[in-house]
């Protein structure tokens, strides 16, 4: 885990990067909402993998892509978050 308690809000992703020496790769996690509820279990498994298996800073969620629902986007945000993971999203144009 990163360090975060479920009910703090994340910390900012410059004070995370600020933290870090200037002379390594940082790295991020980036999801897109599933189109299925079995896409969805899948994701969550996958995400408790890849956060064990690396040191990324934060998880991104794309809001709202591939035609899912906005509110899938928050839900996948919110799980990223109680597990373990600084959570973030962003928009596509």
């Amino acid at each position: 885990m990163n360090g975060h308690i479920e009910s703090q809000p994340d910390p900012k992703i410059i004070d995370l990067l600020n933290k870090e020496p200037d002379n390594i790769a940082h790295v991020s996690l980036e999801y897109f909402p599933p189109r299925t509820d079995q896409g969805v279990m899948n994701l969550h498994a996958r995400m408790n993998r890849m956060l064990a298996n690396t040191k990324a800073l934060y998880t991104d969620m794309t809001w709202g892509a591939g035609g899912s629902t906005a509110d899938l986007s928050l839900e996948l945000a919110v799980h990223a978050h109680k597990t373990g993971h600084v959570s973030n999203m962003h928009l596509t144009c």
